[in-house]
């Protein structure tokens, strides 16, 4: 019986272009990476005249948003820099094939920094589709918001369909917001706050303190 099935099912068409049609979304979709700030979807948008860099995290779906002195690759690349620096090193970052990110000093940085660059396929532009749907996200948050910095806020710390927040996820943490949250809420998870404090004193005591100089300058 199963083997009639199998031979029913090979022999049928339509059978035949929906499995075709699955596994070419299974080729689009993109990877779930192991950790967070692991790989990073990036674009440009522009919003009132300014243009703004958005950067989301496709682990926790963190996202980040800059604006731009100008659009040109080397002040990407120092906002790129600006984020390593307070995350770390990347592994990965999917952009679209912009001026910004085709050009040579961007290869550059890519390599100094040891990350794959990945560009978007312009028949494919699912590959970038966490980007895009990030974008017209914040944009919206932007447009409708008087506060940005709180929308983008509250947006960090709302949970996604696993529960979980971007902020959870990426920080291990829920973030303090105008809405009253108890403090184990707060606290990182999988740490002993208590531990850490009474190291953090004991180191505290031992420092020495810094003697400063006074220089009579009359």
């Amino acid at each position: 019986m199963g083997q009639d099935i199998e031979d029913k099912v090979k022999a049928c068409g339509l059978c035949a272009q929906h499995q075709s049609l699955n596994a070419k979304e299974r080729m689009l979709m993109p990877e779930i990476p192991e950790r967070p700030w692991s790989k990073l979807a990036t674009d440009l948008f522009e919003y009132q005249k300014q243009h703004y860099l958005l950067v989301v995290d496709y682990y926790s779906k963190w996202p980040e948003v800059m604006k731009l002195d100008n659009e040109t690759s080397k002040n990407t690349i120092d906002y790129l820099k600006g984020l390593m620096s307070r995350f770390g090193y990347i592994d990965e970052l999917v952009s679209d094939n912009g001026p910004q990110f085709s050009s040579l000093e961007f290869k550059r940085f890519a390599t100094e920094y040891g990350f794959k660059h990945t560009t978007s396929s312009p028949h494919y532009a699912q590959s970038n589709e966490q980007a895009e749907r990030s974008v017209q996200t914040i944009k919206k948050l932007i447009l409708e918001s008087k506060d940005p910095h709180k929308a983008l806020l509250d947006h960090r710390n709302t949970p996604l369909d696993i529960d979980l927040s971007p902020a959870q996820l990426f920080l291990n943490r829920r973030l303090k917001t105008s809405l009253p949250t108890s403090l184990p809420f707060l606290m990182p998870q999988n740490i002993n706050n208590r531990e850490i404090i009474k190291k953090l004193e004991i180191r505290q005591r031992k420092a020495k303190p810094t003697m400063i100089n006074i220089v009579d300058l009359n």
